[in-house]
């Protein structure tokens, strides 16, 4: 179960990272952003919060 948290961390982060890249003179896309953001936080409660 650490390793699926960890790989959640890291995909919410590649995400943001290619959603930057690929619209690098505008804004990133919002609902690419929020995806984003709802794995990497999935991944943080399941270390933070069931990993005890």
């Amino acid at each position: 179960m650490y390793y699926a948290a960890k790989a959640l961390e890291l995909l919410g982060i590649s995400m943001i990272a290619v959603g930057f890249i690929i619209k690098y003179p505008k804004l990133m896309d919002p609902k690419l952003l929020l995806g984003a953001l709802i794995c990497f936080g999935a991944g943080w409660v399941i270390e933070k919060y069931i990993l005890q």
